[in-house]
């Protein structure tokens, strides 16, 4: 089955933008079609969040470009209707700018579903970078697109995605010292916490964090020159250098300029993941020139990694203590009412709505990483829109996190009137005292134990929690929960009492 959708002409004629015309020109169809497809994807980022890209476009596949028409596969016929009402508009202008007014856009629909294709060079978006990657025809590796080899003056390319601001980047207790100290340094680069070192698990945000300097400092100084680059990137370029004695990788009038040349004529260098180069000798001992140059000139450092400086093995020491000189900071895992507010922000920007109790069940069952939650959201908008014809519930959410992340701790035998009976009869005190207004110590831990397990193993809202006991409001239920939470990690005899009723809970 094909649907078509024919992009008309508006009153000015778009021509063809010149890669467009080499693209019409591949001799090659398989060659052809991959191309205009990851020129489609690259336009459509200019136009969509990475988060709506990653949700809506990434099981859509090309099949075949001929006679300016582009047909697609799509995984059913309810996901064409979606993406059609939803992004009609932006889609017709990409086909418009990339294949000129007589361009066409024809859809298949798949008959294989959501996770086949046929295509094995299909072009993907990296959900961490935002950058388009392709399959290399003849070793089978993933080659990132997005790395340039020409770095003009006129107009240079700092590597940065520009969607990672700290406008969308969500604040709270695990990371406000991080993002505070972050955006210190854009108002004085090369001179406040310089260098600035950030570390925290996979998926906590911190490539985020550290493009989020680099897009505001280029907003606030626009005459700085700041690059983002990844360790392993870097340690190609490196070996590159060496082995061609130069490298084209800065070029202008003049010619071109030797890599160490490039670094250091920059005014912010960002490194991320600088674990990468653990056990690189070499590499490391061009990290120093360049940090040594770019540090006494002022300039600023920026590195990221997945642990504290001085637990990365495989780095030398002159390093290490360079990397100390400024400040060092952590990202944590986000805390319940960072998911929660995560995950609805990753909701909105998807265009996608989804019921207040869906969120909370998410943030209670995913905790480790941001890049989970990501995961799990774009898995929950698939199935519904695959399946459901785009309504997402409770069910869909669950099965998507049982993939994912296990057994979902929330057991459809509890009942918040089961949570406080067990309680009470745990610290043996009466279901009424834990509903009242008394506060004295013993009553007052037991109603927020009670209220922290409610939270924990209901998908209850806060607020139909708080009526439950006795009227309270969601903010006492958060704050209670964020309570009980703290003294689990700090008080040993709290977080056995917190467990032995979770067992009771378990027989009931």
């Amino acid at each position: 089955m094909s649907k078509n959708s024919t992009v008309r002409s508006g009153k000015n004629s778009v021509q063809k933008t010149d890669s467009a015309e080499k693209i019409l020109a591949a001799s090659n169809q398989n060659d052809s079609v991959n191309k205009v497809w990851e020129q489609f994807l690259e336009l459509l980022s200019d136009k969509l969040t990475q988060n709506e890209i990653s949700t809506w476009f990434s099981v859509i596949s090309p099949k075949s470009f001929e006679d300016s028409v582009l047909t697609i596969r799509v995984p059913s016929e309810d996901y064409y209707g979606l993406i059609e009402s939803r992004y009609n508009k932006v889609i017709s202008g990409i086909v418009e700018t990339l294949l000129g007014k007589n361009g066409k856009l024809n859809y298949e629909i798949s008959q294989m579903g959501l996770f086949s294709s046929n295509n094995e060079n299909a072009v993907s978006l990296d959900t961490e970078s935002g950058y388009a990657n392709q399959t290399d025809e003849t070793s089978g590796k993933t080659s990132a697109v997005s790395i340039k080899n020409e770095i003009s003056h006129e107009e240079f390319n700092s590597n940065l995605n520009q969607k990672h601001v700290f406008d969308n980047f969500v604040k709270g207790e695990s990371n406000e010292l991080a993002i505070a100290a972050a955006f210190a340094i854009t108002n004085n680069p090369g001179k406040t916490y310089n260098p600035f070192f950030v570390y925290g698990g996979v998926g906590l945000g911190k490539t985020h964090l550290v493009q989020a300097i680099g897009n505001e400092i280029i907003k606030k100084h626009p005459d700085k020159k700041v690059y983002y680059t990844t360790a392993p990137d870097f340690t190609t370029q490196f070996t590159n250098n060496i082995a061609q004695s130069r490298i084209d990788f800065s070029q202008n009038k003049n010619g071109t300029k030797k890599l160490d040349s490039f670094y250091k004529s920059l005014d912010v260098l960002i490194l991320d993941d600088i674990q990468y180069l653990s056990g690189k000798e070499k590499t490391q001992d061009f990290m120093y020139q360049i940090f040594n140059t770019l540090y006494n000139e002022k300039k600023h450092i920026i590195f990221s990694s997945d642990k504290p400086v001085n637990q990365i093995k495989g780095i030398e020491e002159r390093l290490i203590s360079r990397f100390q000189w400024g400040i060092t900071t952590d990202i944590q895992p986000p805390n319940w009412e960072m998911r929660v507010a995560i995950i609805q922000n990753k909701f909105d920007e998807a265009g996608v709505e989804v019921p207040e109790d869906v969120v909370h069940m998410i943030a209670t069952n995913v905790k480790d990483s941001i890049r989970t939650i990501e995961g799990c959201i774009v898995g929950i908008i698939a199935d519904s829109v695959l399946r459901y014809k785009g309504e997402i519930s409770m069910e869909i959410a669950e099965n998507v996190i049982s993939r994912v992340v296990g057994n979902i701790r929330r057991s459809k035998n509890i009942s918040i009137e089961n949570i406080i009976y067990t309680v009470a009869n745990y610290f043996k005190i009466s279901e009424n005292q834990i509903l009242s207004r008394k506060r004295t110590k013993e009553i007052a831990q037991a109603r927020q134990i009670a209220m922290y397990l409610a939270k924990e193993l209901t998908s209850l809202t806060l607020e139909s929690i708080g009526l439950n006991f006795g009227g309270k409001d969601h903010a006492t239920v958060l704050y209670s929960y964020n309570s009980i939470s703290t003294l689990i990690k700090k008080d040993p005899s709290i977080n056995l009492q917190v467990q032995e009723i979770k067992e009771l809970l378990k027989n009931l």
